[in-house]
């Protein structure tokens, strides 16, 4: 049941800043997915793990992003800045980064497979915000395929990451 509710969490974040960003209330949709995000931390039995992953991915969110925007490759719908990616990615990437080890656990280890999903699927959730109206992609094609690229090696990089945490960290409700 965790593992339902833990994907559940991760669609609603992603579903309500996609969907915030594209009709004007960002703001409040990083409100209310922060507060999906911090039920999902405080209610973890891994929750060093994921305070320490959720840092990690919402840095190389912002970074991946960003380098997206500056190569003019995608642009957000934004009512802030347009030079880097908006504020509102952090909560999703946060909120993919709390699966790593709870509903996409099954992937743990299997890093090829983690890279081939993450290449047809990372992509795609872009794809799908574009069209709900929270970006537009300047190239099709050649978005797609950076996105894929990036993909391929940031899925397995992130539960790599998450194992060496898991290792590290004691699961006693920390």
């Amino acid at each position: 049941m965790k593992k339902l509710i833990n994907f559940i969490q991760f669609q609603a974040v992603w579903f309500l800043c996609i969907f915030g960003a594209a009709h004007q209330f960002e703001l409040m949709a990083i409100l209310i997915s922060a507060g999906i995000i911090a039920w999902a931390i405080l209610t973890s039995e891994h929750r060093t793990h994921d305070y320490v992953i959720s840092l990690i991915a919402a840095i190389v969110g912002l970074a991946l992003d960003s380098l997206l925007v500056s190569q003019n490759l995608i642009s957000f719908t934004t009512a802030y800045w347009t030079s880097m990616a908006p504020l509102w990615m952090t909560p999703i990437w946060i909120a993919l980064a709390l699966t790593l080890q709870s509903s996409m656990s099954w992937l743990s280890g299997r890093y090829v497979l983690a890279g081939i999903l993450g290449a047809i699927s990372g992509p795609f959730a872009y794809w799908a915000g574009v069209r709900m109206g929270a970006g537009a992609l300047t190239d099709l094609t050649t978005t797609m395929i950076c996105l894929s690229v990036i993909w391929l090696i940031i899925t397995p990089v992130l539960f790599y990451l998450s194992a060496l945490l898991k290792a590290r960290y004691d699961y006693s409700g920390k």
